[in-house]
């Protein structure tokens, strides 16, 4: 693999920033990727609906065209593929280059690998690498190590967003069309529309799975393919060699003249140590602990050494993988000074000070506690009086206003004995309610129990004589602030009340 011409960052990423890396390959290699697509896809789902329609089985071609996605996805991979060495592929070498990779996985993954989850990932192992069956198999292991559930996640994310897509098609749909054309229910458009047209919709249900696949499987693709790239980045450290190499490019360009010198100071050294030695000696190389400590090791040395290197290698601290992850602000603040504490100049006065606030603070606690106390039992103790006190149920409202018994022949007389009784709500229920009934003969309405104080103030703007109109209004409105502000009118304007119609029949306004 020539890694010198990669078009992309080779380093260890993090899988969502891989995946973040094929949609920029995919957004990069657009026009590529789709018209080799649509190239290929395009007559396939003609066919295959065509087919469908053929056997009477409309909904055969959406079935194919899902079934079929392994062999689509051979397509944006192909240009993927080389477009990552700076030659994207236009869609006539990519449907002619098919031909160069192997069928069988494919094959393989239009059976009983279809519901496979990690289909992104093992398609690249599968179609570039082209190794035998026990070594991929081998290499499948090792390479799905640790990304196999960011894989799956992949599948089934993209697989929800294809769904969003359908969906929403639909829905726009469903929006432009007018509210007279549309049906009752839902259940009623299956059951007439959809079965009159079976073949139609069916159809169109194809036709919008497959724009929404074309929007998605690339793009589910891509991923896959950076999650592979990843993973072999972290697995053969690409980015080192790279920076080897490209080291070696530069030790190169920069002339004869560098190797040169680099040369004559490597070997300035030992032309310097050759002619201090003495003659007919040759430079060897250290093969042993000796040799390299210039003293001799006995055999409790050397394994008292092994066994302190085993245990250093003991230690979890050495060897192996660990991952330490942590959250750090992305812009810190800068660190801001320590605050010396200020100390009181006066130690035991500021804490007397502080014991005094105390003591008071808890004094005010028992204060509102006990004051909180006092209230309940005064509410509780006058709940009690009232309930034990009366005999009788307090008095409603529908209860004096709404009763199925007659008017007394003297209203007006009643009307007095009960004031003078202080059963001053009564008294007015009375009124009103001898002004409603009269009110009622006089403008010829049907009795109503459901009519409001706010309806016989609107039936009293309908009367010819103004004084009467007024007399009504003034009976509601004493009724009103009695009954729901409790506000009770003296002796003098109840009797200037009582006084003419509608209390007496026949009386002058």
């Amino acid at each position: 693999m020539e890694l010198e011409r990669i078009s992309v960052v080779l380093r260890p990423r993090a899988p969502r920033e891989a995946l973040d890396l094929g949609a920029v390959m995919l957004r990069a290699n657009a026009r590529a990727v789709w018209s080799a697509w649509f190239a290929f896809t395009l007559p396939v789902f003609v066919t295959c609906n065509a087919l469908g329609v053929a056997l009477g089985l409309p909904w055969l071609g959406l079935v194919l065209m899902w079934w079929l996605k392994p062999l689509f996805d051979r397509l944006p991979l192909y240009v993927l593929s080389r477009a990552v060495f700076d030659r994207a592929p236009g869609w006539r070498e990519t449907l002619r280059g098919q031909g160069q990779w192997p069928w069988g996985n494919t094959w393989v993954a239009l059976s009983w690998l279809r519901i496979d989850s990690n289909r992104s990932l093992r398609l690249p192992l599968e179609l570039l690498e082209g190794l035998p069956g026990k070594q991929r198999s081998a290499r499948w292991s090792v390479l799905r190590r640790r990304i196999v559930a960011d894989a799956s996640l992949l599948t089934y994310g993209c697989l929800q967003f294809e769904l969003v897509l359908f969906l929403s098609v639909w829905l726009l749909a469903l929006l432009l069309i007018p509210r007279e054309w549309l049906p009752d229910s839902l259940p009623a458009f299956f059951r007439v529309d959809v079965h009159a047209a079976s073949t139609v919709w069916m159809l169109l249900t194809s036709a919008v799975a497959y724009l929404a696949m074309s929007a998605i499987e690339p793009l589910y693709v891509a991923c896959g393919f950076a999650l592979y790239l990843n993973r072999r980045t972290q697995l053969e450290a690409w980015d080192i060699d790279l920076a080897f190499r490209r080291l070696r490019e530069r030790l190169q360009a920069s002339g004869k003249t560098l190797a040169v010198l680099l040369a004559c100071a490597c070997c300035w050294p030992l032309a310097g140590h050759a002619t201090s030695s003495p003659q007919g000696s040759r430079v060897t190389t250290p093969t042993s602990l000796e040799q390299v400590f210039t003293q001799p090791v006995d055999g409790a040395d050397q394994q008292r050494f092994e066994a302190a290197a085993t245990e250093v290698y003991r230690d979890p601290r050495f060897g192996g993988e660990r991952k330490v992850r942590e959250w750090v602000l992305k812009h810190p603040s800068a660190p801001q000074p320590t605050a010396t504490p200020m100390q009181p100049l006066f130690p035991a006065f500021a804490g007397m000070v502080a014991t005094i606030l105390k003591l008071a603070l808890w004094l005010l606690v028992a204060v509102a506690i006990g004051a909180l106390l006092r209230f309940v039992w005064r509410w509780r103790g006058t709940r009690v009086h009232i309930d034990v006190g009366s005999t009788t149920p307090l008095p409603t409202l529908r209860t004096h206003v709404v009763a199925d018994v007659p008017l007394p022949a003297d209203l007006a007389g009643a009307i007095r004995t009960l004031w003078r009784a202080q059963r001053q709500r009564e008294a007015l229920a009375l009124l009103y309610r001898g002004c409603v009934e009269q009110t009622t003969r006089l403008l010829q309405l049907p009795m109503s129990i459901d009519a409001t104080e706010a309806y016989w103030l609107r039936q009293a703007t309908t009367m010819a004589d103004q004084a009467r109109a007024q007399r009504v209004v003034a009976i509601v409105r004493t009724w009103q602030f009695a009954a729901y502000a409790g506000r009770y009118p003296d002796d003098a304007v109840v009797e200037s009340l009582l006084v003419g119609w509608p209390v007496q029949v026949g009386a002058p306004a």
